[in-house]
């Protein structure tokens, strides 16, 4: 779904971190059930698929991007972890100081098809227009954006209004490249008519350096190399994905049947023997979050900014960062840390019991069971929302704030916060591009924050703050998103608890690899 900061581990720099999906799978059969085995070319790498589609314009899960990202190639990049500045990629690019045009420029590049075709600025356009016209989960990506063909070298991005996201958007998997004649020639169209997708599962049709050769969403997904690829030749040319358990790959990694296992929780990371693999961690692009509505009419308790100030500190956040393994961060807003616009760590609340006692006494609390609402079935890079909201009941009933626990399974919990009319609970929010205005969603009258109903007409210092925001360009654009995340923290409804990490583990045949934020793995440059 996304595409992320990368960080290139070595064998001789590895840091032991944890944390991570313990999604299961319904068909486990180990590294080698297929007949694939690690060793010589062939890289073997198990995780539990989320897999659906991996046609660029409709995948919107974490294991279609990954293959996503070895398939295609995009515009523009990131560079070994810094995503606070877009690089080059097929293309380079400028935008306009109002913020309304961004213009690609893109040179020859070498870059070719998996058929041998060029890559030209005619499949760039078409791309782009295909995402927005088959209106899938990734087609909001380029709302209000007009593509043009300015000339064969050059491709204008307009936008409606001040977009300077566009940047950081365009270096996501779905934006992928794809080879439009041969698309086109298979059903693909840039509307709802399109009927490509059967095609692209099975006949991927990029530039990057690997190719489809078996798609079985249910089981395993194989990649062999694009001969056609205009980068470094990778040392692996079969990279073989299976579709496992979180038990199975912790087997499986200490037998040798797996390369690289994706989705081990911190205990069962823990639990291998020292020295007998590689783990390495990365930031995650997850926020981990209370809310406490706004609406007098949902609860005149959580409505009110004294108890909401009352329950920032009186959260044991160092118990919450345990819960959540090592790595774990702490968070200033709902912004990742790593993101232009969040607020440094330094400014988080710590717990105070003092503070607490004297902004309860403020808000007219008197020990009023509040309902809290939260996932029943599910695990957040390793953190267990069940046992999290265990964890919180305990530290905030020590500190005079007592909760009324409602678990519920996810897709339950899911509509009912999203109704607007729950109280009290746990969510959680993962970006979908690396830029501040993604959680703009985070503020007065926005989609996430009228489930906490936070409206624009309570908090006119934050919407000045959000205007002042949207007009700042070039270096001006983190502080003023800054700013306004600060502010929206001190009085909005949400109280933001922890980042967890993303941890991959990998056998001690591989001595680098580059390894991104989103459960993600990159097969070409792993020697």
């Amino acid at each position: 779904m996304k595409r992320y900061p990368k960080i290139i581990v070595s064998a001789a720099a590895i840091t032991c971190l944890a944390a991570s999906m313990t999604a299961c799978s319904s068909g486990d059969k180990g590294g080698d059930a297929s007949g694939d085995k690690k060793g010589g070319d062939t890289l073997v790498v198990q995780t539990s698929f989320d897999l659906m589609t991996i046609d660029p314009a409709r995948q919107f899960e974490f294991t279609g991007s990954t293959v996503d990202d070895a398939i295609y190639q995009t515009v523009l990049n990131f560079d070994n972890g810094d995503f606070t500045k877009p690089i080059d990629g097929l293309c380079s690019y400028d935008i306009s100081e109002d913020n309304l045009v961004t213009t690609l420029t893109c040179e020859d590049t070498g870059a070719k098809f998996s058929n041998g075709d060029p890559v030209t600025v005619d499949d760039i356009v078409w791309s782009f227009q295909r995402l927005q016209g088959v209106q899938g989960n990734p087609s909001f990506y380029l709302d209000g954006v007009t593509i043009a063909k300015a000339d064969e070298k050059t491709v204008t991005l307009t936008s409606e209004t001040a977009n300077p996201a566009i940047p950081y958007i365009l270096p996501n998997s779905n934006l992928g490249i794809l080879n439009s004649k041969v698309v086109q020639e298979n059903g693909g169209t840039t509307d709802e008519s399109d009927g490509a997708e059967q095609f692209l599962n099975t006949n991927s049709q990029g530039s990057g350096p690997y190719v489809i050769e078996t798609y079985e969403p249910d089981s395993r997904v194989v990649l062999t190399y694009n001969e056609h690829y205009n980068g470094p030749e990778p040392k692996f040319k079969r990279v073989v994905m299976n579709n496992v358990s979180a038990e199975t790959q912790l087997t499986d990694i200490q037998s040798g049947q797996a390369n690289v296992v994706l989705d081990l929780s911190p205990d069962q990371v823990a639990s291998l023997p020292e020295g007998s693999v590689q783990v390495s961690s990365v930031p995650s692009t997850k926020t981990i979050y209370i809310f406490a509505n706004d609406n007098p009419e949902v609860s005149g308790i959580t409505s009110n900014e004294d108890f909401r100030e009352a329950l920032s500190y009186a959260v044991d956040y160092d118990k919450v960062l345990e819960l959540a393994g090592e790595g774990a961060s702490r968070m200033a807003s709902v912004v990742p840390n790593e993101f232009l616009g969040a607020v440094p760590v330094d400014k988080a609340p710590e717990r105070d019991l003092d503070k607490v006692k004297a902004a309860l006494e403020k808000a007219g609390y008197n020990g009023e069971a509040i309902p809290f609402h939260y996932n029943s079935d599910s695990t957040v890079l390793g953190v267990n929302i069940a046992l999290l909201a265990e964890s919180l009941q305990a530290h905030l009933k020590e500190a005079g704030i007592n909760i009324d626990l409602k678990p519920a399974p996810a897709a339950t919990q899911l509509d009912g916060y999203r109704s607007g009319k729950q109280p009290m609970g746990i969510g959680n929010w993962g970006a979908d591009f690396p830029d501040p205005t993604n959680y703009l969603t985070f503020t007065p009258g926005d989609a996430v924050s009228m489930r906490a109903g936070w409206v624009a007409e309570t908090a006119p210092e934050v919407m000045a703050l959000k205007d002042a925001a949207a007009k700042a360009t070039g270096d001006a654009r983190g502080p003023a998103y800054e700013a306004l995340f600060e502010a929206a923290a001190k009085t909005g409804p949400f109280i933001p608890l922890v980042q967890p990490v993303q941890t991959v583990v990998v056998d001690k045949s591989i001595t680098s690899f580059v390894s991104n934020a989103d459960n993600s793995f990159e097969f070409a440059t792993a020697k």
